[in-house]
């Protein structure tokens, strides 16, 4: 069995979830543990998938009496709350994959007679509703991959009769069309959901050619089958599609070069390897592809200098390394890329020091450490990052006694500091999912206590807990 038919199984807590969603509501779980301070009203954790509508954030979280649901803030206690109960016990709706179109947030979400299905809300519990019943029944289409194309909303979603195809919505049932019928039936499978100008790229499964790259314009007559790169029912491994203007760079191995930089224009004689970067059989493995204007900056590995920063204009001549950062075979890359400024920012290590922050200007000498941020040899090692206007958000290890807490930078070294102290002394808060709201940033932490809780930062610079606080980890 192939690798990309394995990937359309269903995880075993859907499965769980079916098998669940008849079962009667109580007021909270039975066999769960609870403790009086998480009954209080703003007791909620593991928010997710912040999206902002309307000076609001949505995201979904978990409270005791309720489970997994949507919930709204303003950036205060005073002004969160949950926006609604979809599935009224302690098991929850689910909610995922907050996308925002036309005025409403979509997700995924069951109500307990239904399965995972598409939802949308316009911030009010009234106008929290569900588009459409797509499989009827407990299993539930599982839309993913909620993406906005040209004026639609695309996502994949199985209606139990053609497999995980590509579908499109306005937001009503009416409007709901599937848009593939690639292969179609019960084990066919889309992903990568991709928008390159004009175009929407994704990655789709064929008994004749494997798991290739395919592209619509949005109709069923316009959606077809770019390149068998792996010629035959091999799968190219096709992955990291990456927009840059009209074109889509990804990864790919067909069979004869290893994993290698590729791009496509949407046509078959427009769809190439960029370079041979390790040539012969064995891969320089791509990876972190990001774009600025018109070039591509990645990581990948010649064989003779480890995994580097490079950038490619599309073209074999004008792909070529920025820097031998760490000296040898070593690498020194060790983080996703974002682009900023004009520049792009990393994680790495010269090996003097740790795995630090670095940005490039797409030169060699434009290439520099912005700060040692865990002094010495020890790492500091900034990761998952966000660009909110003109300041870089991420998490990093500030070492000593401080664990991995919230930073920003403006990209200089003066300009590079700790937030907070959120997960006070060595614990550490590994915050993510930075999101602006007005004036404020919200982000994801740790408490200190092993409980992720949603915090914001005001524009005095005060870190404040948005709920009400925990002392025990929720178990």
């Amino acid at each position: 069995m192939r690798g990309a038919f394995l990937s359309a199984m269903r995880p075993a807590w859907l499965a769980a979830l079916a098998l669940s969603v008849q079962l009667p509501a109580v007021a909270q779980d039975p066999e769960r543990e609870v403790l009086p301070e998480q009954r209080q009203a703003l007791a909620f954790v593991s928010p997710t998938g912040l999206a902002s509508l309307q000076g609001k954030m949505l995201f979904s979280a978990f409270h005791i009496a309720s489970g997994q649901e949507l919930w709204i803030t303003d950036g205060t206690s005073a002004g969160t709350r949950m926006l609604k109960d979809i599935r009224p016990g302690f098991r929850g709706s689910f909610p995922a994959g907050q996308t925002v179109f036309k005025g409403h947030v979509y997700t995924t979400a069951t109500d307990g007679a239904s399965g995972l299905e598409l939802w949308r809300t316009d911030g009010t519990a009234a106008g929290t509703t569900r588009v459409i019943d797509l499989r009827p029944g407990e299993e539930g289409a599982m839309p993913s991959e909620l993406t906005v194309f040209r004026d639609a909303l695309y996502f994949v979603a199985d209606d139990g009769k053609t497999g995980f195809q590509v579908w499109k919505t306005s937001g009503t049932a009416e409007t709901t069309t599937r848009v593939s019928a690639i292969d179609a039936g019960p084990r066919a499978v889309t992903r990568q959901l991709t928008v390159a100008g004009k175009r929407l790229f994704f990655t789709a499964t064929t008994r004749e050619h494997g798991h290739e790259l395919w592209v619509t314009e949005g109709a069923p007559e316009s959606t077809r089958l770019v390149k068998d790169v792996r010629p035959g029912a091999e799968d190219a491994g096709i992955q990291a599609l990456t927009a840059v203007g009209d074109d889509i760079y990804f990864t790919a191995h067909d069979g004869e070069h290893g994993i290698e930089l590729w791009k496509s224009d949407g046509s078959e004689s427009g769809t190439r390897m960029v370079k041979d970067i390790r040539p012969g059989t064995s891969p320089s493995r791509p990876s972190h592809l990001v774009a600025i204007g018109r070039t591509l900056y990645f990581a990948a590995d010649d064989g003779a200098h480890g995994t580097e920063l490079w950038k490619s204009d599309g073209t074999e001549a004008g792909t070529t390394l920025v820097k031998d950062i760490r000296a040898g075979t070593g690498g020194s890359i060790s983080s996703p890329f974002a682009a900023m400024g004009g520049r792009v920012y990393f994680a790495a290590t010269d090996g003097a020091s740790g795995a630090e922050l670095w940005r490039s200007d797409g030169t060699a000498k434009g290439t520099v450490l912005v700060k040692d941020i865990a002094p010495g040899a020890e790492s500091g090692s900034p990761a998952r990052f966000a660009v909110i206007g003109s300041t870089l958000w991420f998490s990093a290890n500030g070492g000593g006694t401080t664990g991995v807490e919230p930073w920003t930078s403006d990209g200089t070294t003066a300009g590079t500091r700790a937030v907070a102290d959120v997960a006070a002394g060595a614990r550490n808060a590994l915050p993510l999912g930075f999101r602006a709201l007005g004036d404020a940033v919200l982000f994801v932490a740790d408490d200190g206590h092993g409980n992720e809780r949603l915090w914001t930062r005001r524009k005095d610079g005060r870190v404040a807990l948005v709920g009400d606080p925990l002392k025990e980890r929720l178990r």
